[in-house]
């Protein structure tokens, strides 16, 4: 990092979040010569026997019994892509994770994507104490976390995380979840920007529009080919998402949306029993 650099700490939930929704705005940091880290919490392989839901996701990922190898990959090579450092939590996926006795917490899609269980409490303490540990570590200028647009449930982990350590004690930026913020996904109960706003208790979040490179965004996401025939459902599905959500913000070429938060407010994103 060079003299006078900022540090920026983007948090992803997942592999291809925080890539998916800032590519433009990592991008620029890197090229104005600021130093970034994406730290992505669900990066760990299946361990034992796969939940259901686990198997359902394995055949639609088609990557084989270690779909997260490939994927940390993908990180790394858009990491390279974008000039950014990328770092690894090894947090289990909530498709794999288990109770005390053995159960999935999340037997199915509805309940991804419905807040966080109170079994898996455990989980995002340890996600609280690891974002601690990251703080101390990488000693960021700004941190930059998600809103939680989709409410699925590693999401909202982090989102609880953010909301602990970071609100109040960092300078924090929040970014809005890609393809979330289109208000189409998860197709099973999609809700608008300003719904995830409220329900994870970011009242009073103030927004901000970056201009940036919609190229930069599209060859970013394209590096993470696991992620986009489930999503897109081909290249050019994403590349048009991509270009609608440009349009949305009247860009001529991209433009990314962060929100400054204001207030602590309760969290509403869990826990359910």
């Amino acid at each position: 990092m060079g003299k006078g650099a900022t540090r920026h700490l983007f948090l992803s939930p997942h592999l291809d979040d925080a890539p998916f929704s800032c590519a433009g705005l990592i991008r620029k940091l890197t090229s104005g010569g600021d130093d970034v880290i994406t730290s992505t919490f669900i990066t760990a392989d299946a361990i034992g026997a796969l939940t259901p839901l686990a198997r359902r996701f394995h055949g639609v990922w088609n990557r084989g019994d270690r779909p997260y190898a490939i994927r940390r990959q993908e990180d790394r090579q858009a990491a390279n892509f974008l000039r950014a450092r990328c770092r690894h939590e090894g947090f289990p996926d909530a498709i794999y994770r288990t109770d005390d006795n053995g159960q999935p917490i999340y037997s199915d899609i509805p309940q991804l994507f419905a807040g966080l269980k109170l079994a898996d409490q455990k989980h995002v303490e340890a996600a609280k104490a690891r974002l601690g540990q990251i703080i101390a570590e990488e000693r960021p200028d700004i941190v930059y976390a998600p809103i939680g647009i989709g409410r699925h449930a590693d999401h909202l982990m982090v989102v609880a995380a953010a909301k602990d350590v970071c609100l109040g004690r960092q300078t924090l930026r929040l970014y809005e979840e890609f393809p979330y913020l289109l208000g189409e996904f998860p197709a099973e109960h999609p809700i608008t920007v300003e719904r995830g706003l409220e329900l994870s208790g970011w009242q009073q979040s103030v927004p901000e529009f970056i201009d940036v490179e919609l190229a930069a965004r599209i060859e970013a996401a394209l590096l993470y080919p696991s992620q986009i025939s489930e999503i897109f459902g081909n290249d050019a599905g994403l590349v048009e998402a991509m270009r609608r959500h440009a349009e949305r913000y009247e860009a001529r070429s991209g433009r990314e949306r962060l929100w400054t938060p204001g207030y602590p407010a309760p969290f509403e994103g869990g826990f359910d029993a």
